[in-house]
């Protein structure tokens, strides 16, 4: 059995779907599957293999993807048992071996804010007519599968929930000297170091957030907020600056995943304060590395986090306050969190998660 996956996501800015996607095709290598990489120039995650398709461009518009999703894909090698879509989007016709797409969520659909644009609008309605030409879904989380009832329940029936994964780096012990070296580079010298990993559109919700740890570490005179996330939105270094928080919040972009992982470790306590989410891989990566995790109380972080983490009222920032006060305040408590945060971590393992899927491939291409 082999499969062929579209590794075309790996050319844009890092997010949640490439590394859910480096992660699968990690874990299906070591699970003994063979993949193939579609996308452009050579495969971003097994590098001493060429991918299939298009030919490496650094630019990619929506023509390109258009073109790339209707056209490119029906390059499939006639030794290829099946093709895995990551990412939502519509399945090209006259594909000759089963389609799988993953279904991370669902926001085009939810809220319309994120396709405003002509061209989005066209995409997402091309998405949601051909959506049942796919030979089966997969929805990351319970979550993201009652969406699809609601909004998609002709789909139901061939639909199963596997969960996003953790990369094994989060897992692995970070040396005393590589979190030092990341200390000093990003300059937290202070305590207590809150750290949030993600993007900072609407209903990332970290405005909220800057204004509940902005008085909790004014109650504490000392603390520093780490924001990782692209650097291009100047409205929350608008937020830092109105609320005079210069001096606790440290801004940092994207950075590799060894970094990040250092971070986690030099980080007493993980904040996550999104609205919606299909999934909630900070929270996940941050329980692998085995540090308390305060995070909004929706339904898809619930069903990572469970019992592992103090959840919260995400818009409520004395609900905020109270949760990042009672861990801190709590060694014994926080200690508590970590343990039985890595413990739920395991469930998320790459390794463990790949399974599942070599188990629906083999069925489908039964």
């Amino acid at each position: 059995m082999k499969i062929a996956m579209d590794v075309s996501v790996m050319e844009s800015c890092r997010t949640g779907t490439e590394e859910y996607t480096e992660g699968l095709v990690w874990g299906l290598h070591h699970a003994g599957t063979s993949v193939v990489s579609m996308g452009r120039g050579h495969s971003p995650i097994l590098p001493d293999q060429p991918c299939l398709g298009l030919p490496h461009q650094r630019s990619r518009s929506w023509w390109q993807k258009w073109w790339w999703e209707n056209l490119g894909l029906l390059k499939v090698p006639s030794d290829v048992s099946l093709v895995h879509i990551p990412y939502l989007t519509h399945p090209p016709r006259r594909l000759a071996v089963p389609t799988v797409v993953t279904v991370h969520d669902l926001i085009p659909f939810r809220l319309q804010e994120y396709h405003k644009k002509f061209h989005e609008r066209a995409y997402f309605n091309m998405v949601q007519r051909r959506l049942p030409l796919a030979s089966h879904l997969i929805a990351i989380s319970q979550t993201t599968m009652r969406d699809i009832q609601e909004l998609f329940p002709d789909l139901v029936s061939k639909v199963t929930v596997i969960p996003n994964g953790v990369h094994p780096t989060f897992f692995e012990s970070v040396s005393a000297v590589a979190v030092d070296s990341t200390v000093r580079e990003f300059g937290l010298f202070k305590h207590p170091r809150l750290l949030y990993v993600g993007g900072y559109d609407s209903r990332k919700n970290v405005h909220t957030l800057v204004t509940a740890v902005n008085q909790v570490f004014r109650q504490r005179r000392d603390g520093q907020l780490i924001l990782v996330g692209a650097l291009n939105h100047p409205e929350v270094t608008q937020w830092v600056n109105t609320l005079n928080m210069q001096e606790f919040v440290v801004l940092t972009p994207s950075i590799s995943r060894e970094v990040l992982a250092a971070l986690y470790h030099a980080a007493d306590l993980f904040v996550f304060p999104s609205t919606y989410e299909g999934f909630g891989l900070g929270p996940a990566q941050a329980m692998a590395a085995g540090i308390p995790v305060v995070a909004s109380n929706i339904a898809a972080v619930m069903e990572v986090v469970g019992d592992a983490g103090v959840l919260v009222e995400p818009l409520s920032v004395e609900g905020w306050m109270d949760g990042i006060s009672r861990v801190l305040d709590s060694p014994s408590l926080a200690q508590k969190m970590a343990a039985r945060g890595r413990a739920r971590a395991e469930d998320f393992a790459w390794k463990r998660v790949a399974l599942q899927y070599h188990t629906l491939y083999s069925r489908l291409v039964r």
